[in-house]
């Protein structure tokens, strides 16, 4: 929906005018953010099959009384008096779903209700057809439709619709020229922050992914904003997405728009929450949408309206779960309803990148958005779990088991033989690689290029049995019938996944079989996530990567999608070089064979650095044992000095507990011992003298594993860089990321130093910030002791 305010007419096509209708006054055939993704079949395989029938453009001029709206369409074919509409399903084209029917008989009917008016007709022949592309199957139905009909399911759609004017007319009115004209919302812009903003609105305006590092304190969140919310103003973009995997940076986000609006601009933002935070009513639809008293939704425009009308810059959890209390419809949902008439969306990476629960309401087609990608650092681990998939024998198996599904079940009689084929198929590739462990056990492990092409074949035999075995209990009133169905749709999208992971296997993937236990595990492994990710961000029209650490950037620009015609940008520190002592201890070894040998080392490393200054030091060691360890060693050394741990599995309430120890006022010590790639290595903000010094114990490297392996083999073949992408650029930014909490404001000091003599090797030293050009190395912790006495006394 769009407002030419030119023409002061509502653009609104076919299909968005029936999806909006749906949401608004059709709640049971409501989307479903968990289906499958619904795309057009293409024109030559329609011809192909169904004759020559020829695509028909529609328009449709009218009014509401107090809006103009100009409605366009296109017919898949148009012949005689027959309207074809077409569309590809995910499900048997004998028996769609309910919401894929409900898409495309929606379309036809709007469709034929405009041939009518315009034409003169008082009925009309619609071919409905469905079509699935993955098994060539289709089905098509016929349909007479009359005038009175189609204009009454018209005038249906047509009340929820219109709710959505008056906000887009504000938006286009209102909202954009205050984008257009609003002046950056500090008095004055820091160093480094121009350059950014100048790229990025570059970016965002002609297309394309600018990859960013900038340093804590440099303002990324209004750097990205700011020139997102420029080019929305001037029509470069039509919305903005403000991605993030943490609540603090997307109340960050929140906050920048907040100041946005009270420098005069006129924003409307919404925060998305995960479905099952934000439901009230324990998730009831899960097991049916009939057990929910919200699922109707029949008043969710309203709502949304509401919300609208609040004149509130963003809209968050609190907000939406009040308002959908009040008019009894779905949390989550009304928060994707709302989405659709705001300016910036600020939500978690899943709902653009992950393939399952990505919005399909904004990403099933392209949009010309812009994409902000905050933390993006942590963005290609994410998309490796999100784009790889791990099944075991016995979950394939389990159905043939399952007590509710009944002796005359087709999935519990399929799911018993495809476990023997799928054991069969695979268990030749594990013959050779069997081992017996210190236990007796046989264990083993194997990596596949290519998949057995009868495991293609017997999941599409799966699915399509368990697709109807589905639809025939959809009807079922025993007692276990909603049980049952719940067992079923939970095996189903397991299955699913799994089976569109083997659709995407290339070159890129690799295929992991396991045997432990005595079964067979399998993990289908993504090992390249740049071309999946880029995958994604082209569905928008510009994209700005960023985070402090996003270093050494010519990696993360190849594991995040980019290529060599996307920029990168490193930004520079606004701080003053003499704010930061980075000092490396060079001449310590800190490998897992020579740790135990080199503690006591690493104990004087650490008196010597909290000894030139009293104050708050995090100490970040490569694992739990080992930071156990070093606390133990040191706090034998030196009883007097107070020291805190983090410990696995901590409480909401003892990791607040934690923190609090760092805002006790007191002039003695504290060391906390922490673990690189924690919750406290990062989204933790502790300034000034709340936290004065950072000791890194390691690289940080990841555990040696299969997976790493074949990821370092992956690389090697393609970049020769194997180990620098499996092992040292992963390390390095766990410990860039704990290094990172030390300068958090303009005004802070401290120190941070980095234990292990790989720091000094050129492949690590290439992935230093340049933040740290200052950097020393230090042999021993005499020398470090007086470089530190030397800092903090502000002659360095």
């Amino acid at each position: 929906m769009r407002y030419n305010s030119d023409s002061a007419l509502i653009e609104i096509s076919l299909s968005e005018f029936v999806s909006i209708a749906r949401r608004g006054i059709s709640p049971s055939v409501s989307h479903d953010e968990d289906e499958p993704d619904i795309s057009g079949i293409a024109a030559a395989r329609l011809r192909m099959l169904f004759g020559e029938a020829k695509p028909e453009e529609l328009s449709l001029e009218f009014t509401d009384g107090k809006h103009s709206f100009l409605l366009l369409g296109r017919a898949d074919g148009l012949k005689g008096d027959v309207l074809t509409i077409a569309r590809s399903v995910n499900s048997n084209p004998e028996r769609p779903k309910k919401t894929e029917v409900a898409e495309i008989r929606g379309e036809g009917y709007i469709a034929a209700y405009i041939l009518c008016k315009t034409r003169g007709l008082q009925s009309i022949s619609i071919r409905f057809i469905y079509f699935n592309e993955a098994s060539g199957e289709f089905a098509d139905k016929l349909e007479n439709v009359s005038l009175r009909k189609s204009e009454s399911f018209f005038n249906k759609c047509l009340m929820a619709v219109k709710i959505f004017a008056a906000p887009e007319v504000h938006r286009v009115t209102k909202r954009l020229p205050s984008m257009r004209t609003m002046k950056f919302p500090y008095e004055s812009i820091r160093e480094g922050q121009s350059e950014f903003v100048r790229t990025a609105y570059r970016t965002l305006s002609r297309g394309g992914c600018l990859y960013a590092t900038a340093p804590t304190g440099t303002g990324k969140t209004v750097s990205a904003l700011y020139p997102a919310l420029r080019a929305l103003g001037d029509g470069r973009v039509e919305k903005v997405f403000y991605l993030t995997p943490k609540t603090t940076t997307a109340e960050a986000a929140k906050d920048c728009l907040e100041l946005m609006a009270e420098r005069g601009a006129v924003i409307r933002g919404v925060i998305l929450t995960a479905k099952e935070k934000a439901c009230a009513e324990g998730n009831l639809c899960k097991r049916s949408k009939k057990l929910c008293r919200r699922s109707a939704c029949n008043r969710i425009a309203e709502a949304a309206l509401y919300l609208s009308e609040m004149g509130k810059t963003v809209i968050g959890p609190r907000e939406l779960r009040r308002t959908a209390d009040e008019y009894c419809v779905c949390p989550y949902e009304l928060s994707l309803t709302y989405a659709e008439l705001c300016d910036v969306v600020i939500c978690d990476f899943n709902y653009l990148f992950d393939p399952v629960v990505y919005i399909k309401r904004f990403f099933t087609a392209s949009g010309k958005y812009a994409f902000l990608v905050d933390e993006a650092h942590n963005l290609h681990e994410r998309a490796r779990e999100m784009y790889s998939a791990e099944l075991s024998l016995s979950e394939l198996y389990s159905p043939a088991t399952e007590p509710l599904l009944g002796a005359f079940s087709a999935t519990k009689r399929l799911c018993s033989s495809a476990a023997a084929v799928f054991s069969d198929a695979l268990l030749p590739y594990l013959k050779d690689e069997l081992r017996e462990n210190k236990d007796g056990k046989f264990v083993g492990a194997a990596a596949l290029s290519d998949i057995p092409g009868r495991i293609y074949s017997l999941f599409d035999e799966i699915i399509k049995v368990v697709e109807e075995e589905i639809f025939l209990n959809q009807k079922a009133t025993d007692e276990e019938s909603e049980a049952r169905l719940s067992y079923l749709r939970s095996f189903y999208y397991k299955i699913k996944k799994y089976a569109d992971i083997m659709a995407r296997f290339d070159s890129s993937y690799k295929m992991f079989l396991f045997y432990e236990d005595g079964e067979i595990r399998t993990k289908l492994f993504c090992l390249d996530t740049g071309p999946v990710i880029r995958e994604r961000l082209n569905k928008g029209h510009g994209a700005v990567l960023f985070s402090a650490t996003l270093s050494p950037l010519d990696y993360y620009r190849s594991v995040l999608g980019g290529d060599r015609s996307d920029e990168m940008l490193e930004v520079n520190s606004p701080f003053d070089p003499s704010q930061l002592s980075v000092c490396i201890m060079d001449k310590i070894s800190t490998r897992f064979s020579e740790r135990e040998d080199t503690l006591s080392a690493v104990c004087r490393a650490l008196a010597a650095t909290v000894s030139a200054k009293r104050g708050n030091y995090m100490v970040f060691s490569p694992s739990f044992a080992y930071s156990e360890a070093l606390c133990k060693a040191f706090s034998a050394k030196y009883p007097k000095i107070k020291v805190i741990s983090q410990t696995k599995d901590m409480s909401s309430k003892e990791r607040a507990e934690f923190l609090e120890e760092f805002k006790k006022d007191n002039d003695s010590y504290l060391i906390a011992f922490c673990v690189m790639g924690g919750i406290y290595s990062e989204g933790v903000d502790l300034a000034g003298e709340e936290l004065i010094g950072a000791v890194i114990v390691s690289i940080g490297m990841p555990a040696i594993s299969y997976e790493r392996e074949t990821i370092a083999e992956y690389y090697q073949e393609k970049y020769e860089e194997g180990t620098q992408y499996a092992y040292i650029y992963p390390g390095m930014n766990r410990v860039f990321q704990a290094a990172g909490r030390v300068i958090r404001r303009e005004d802070d000091r401290g120190v941070i130093v980095l234990i292990d003599d790989r720091f000094n090797d050129p492949i690590y030293k290439k992935s230093l910030p340049k933040l740290w050009e200052g950097v020393k190395f230090i042999g021993d912790a005499r020398q470090l002791r007086a470089e530190l006495d030397l800092f903090w006394s502000g002659n360095n």
